[in-house]
């Protein structure tokens, strides 16, 4: 980063004590009155039609003036965060009030970043923010971000220059939160189609991602387990499958605690899972990039997303695979009073009896079903957000209850889908080499359960594997958010949080496998 002439700052604000609107005055060198004037002064730049108030058209037409590109969807929250009483409209006093909150806010978050307390933010107090945010910057970008902001070039913010740069920001002024819009403000200024980095960003630690999605994860799977035992018990059996008298027989084998059976391994896998699959992801989603001489990976594009979380899929199903089959083995294990053999011991059973490859028996149908799932997941969610832009929301933007509605609806046609692999993969996991009438491979398992159960044998379980969707998808959100929040960790666009783009989904569907 280039070096710049420093300016000498000086803090005007001498008062010790909570932060004040005193304390904003003596920041900006202007009396009350001064201020006033001001805030009047932006409040008609807005008001074009001399009005007395501002409605959404009012506030998006001044935002364009200002050159705040319209996808931000910024009115339409700057107007929600100013409307006190909610009919639509900001008197002055409304958007007063907001002005006062947020240049309090704003200069709360300016002191804690201007440790030397001289007045103004240097690059260097800037990058130890951030730094201590978990966001990691290069020196570019660093002097790009404070270029921005500093509108006299002299190569340090004062609070006058971060107030003008955030002061319509109507989000919570977090570390994280200025951090991408500040982004999302200069890749606009380079020319940059994409405003906001897809999936993980490259700035942010992705080992907190990785753990509030294990977290998640996690939750939801010991949630849904009982569901999970009883759709692989129905999946292997070859007669008539009822569901009671299978609810049964895993209460009668295990009390309570058999529905959990396999539970532990199933929650072990996640956390691997998941770092294999977004390591992937990203490594491939570069090479694509290299490949086609693209400038970022926002460049990548929906076929380029649906290869690369595909790939990643399968390179990390492949990995845990040994874990998956295990599980189904304990799951399906034949016992009296819930005792079944320990993870070692039936791990060593099947190296020794059945030999190493029969740790990946029924890997091919599971690989064959990434992809299929992905395409129709992601072409049934944006049709449902469509329909539901269309009709229910009449051009609305959808909020997260109503994109967790169209992903949870498309991931189970995704699932019913290839549901047939799934029944064929399980059958194969579960089933010894050494048994009466083994299955002779993929396509054997295929022929044979369609000449005993004709159709209905592929979709044998399907009915707790539906019921396992809702809640699922329904505990990962809310376990997301809330772990999401306490990490601070800015918003990640992921299935999980129902929150994605087109580009997103297709990358995020191949991901999850």
């Amino acid at each position: 980063m280039e070096a710049k002439p420093k300016k000498e700052c000086c803090n005007p604000v001498s008062k010790p004590g909570p932060v004040s609107m005193d304390h904003v005055l003596l920041a900006l060198r202007e009396t009350k009155e001064e201020r006033d004037v001001r805030i009047r002064g932006l409040f008609n730049f807005f008001d074009t039609a001399n009005a007395g108030y501002l409605d959404y058209a009012q506030i998006e037409t001044g935002l364009s003036a200002l050159q705040i590109p319209s996808q931000y969807k910024y009115a339409k929250d700057l107007l929600n965060v100013c409307d006190a009483n909610k009919d639509g409209r900001v008197d002055y006093q409304e958007f007063k009030r907001y002005m006062d909150d947020k240049e309090l806010e704003l200069y709360c978050i300016f002191q804690a970043i201007d440790v030397e307390h001289n007045g103004c933010i240097t690059p260097e107090e800037l990058l130890d923010a951030l730094l201590r945010a978990g966001i990691e910057i290069d020196d570019e970008e660093l002097a790009l971000f404070v270029e921005r902001v500093d509108k006299d070039n002299n190569g340090v913010i004062t609070f006058e220059e971060w107030r003008d740069f955030l002061l319509l920001y109507p989000h919570e002024a977090t570390i994280e939160n200025i951090y991408h819009y500040l982004e999302r403000v200069c890749l606009v200024d380079i020319g940059e189609q994409t405003v906001i980095p897809e999936g993980i960003s490259k700035h942010i630690h992705a080992s907190r991602y990785l753990i509030a999605g294990a977290v998640a994860g996690a939750t939801s799977r010991t949630f849904t387990a009982p569901l999970d035992r009883l759709k692989v018990v129905l999946q292997v059996q070859t007669t008539r499958a009822r569901i009671m008298p299978a609810v049964r027989d895993i209460w009668k084998e295990g009390g309570f605690l058999g529905f959990f059976r396999g539970n532990g391994l199933n929650v072990m896998k996640v956390a691997p899972e998941s770092a294999i699959r977004f390591y992937t992801y990203e490594r491939l989603k570069g090479f694509i990039v290299y490949v086609n001489g693209e400038e970022s990976k926002a460049d990548v594009g929906i076929i380029g997303r649906l290869f690369a979380g595909g790939t990643a899929g399968a390179v990390a199903q492949t990995a845990i695979y040994p874990m998956d089959l295990v599980k189904t083995r304990i799951q399906t294990y034949s016992c009296e009073g819930g005792r079944v053999p320990s993870l070692g011991t039936l791990s060593r059973d099947i190296w020794v009896h059945e030999g190493p490859r029969a740790f990946y028996r029924g890997l091919v149908p599971s690989l064959l079903g990434i992809v299929p799932y992905a395409g129709i997941d992601l072409a049934a969610y944006e049709s449902l957000k469509d329909l539901s832009k269309k009709y229910i929301l009449h051009d609305g933007e959808p909020g997260p209850l109503v994109q967790l509605g169209c992903g949870t609806v498309s991931g189970a046609l995704g699932a019913t889908c290839v549901y047939p692999l799934q029944v064929v993969r399980t059958r194969m996991q579960a089933q010894r080499h050494n048994a009466d009438a083994a299955y002779e491979g993929m396509a054997d398992v295929f022929k044979r359960t369609f000449q005993r159960e004709g159709l209905r044998g592929f979709y044998k379980g399907i009915f707790p594997n539906m019921l396992k969707v809702v809640p699922s998808a329904s505990i990962t959100y809310l376990v997301y958010e809330n772990d999401d929040d306490e990490n601070k960790v800015p918003h990640l666009v992921d299935s999980n949080r129902c929150s994605r783009n087109t580009n997103n989904v297709a990358s995020i569907r191949c991901l999850q496998g």
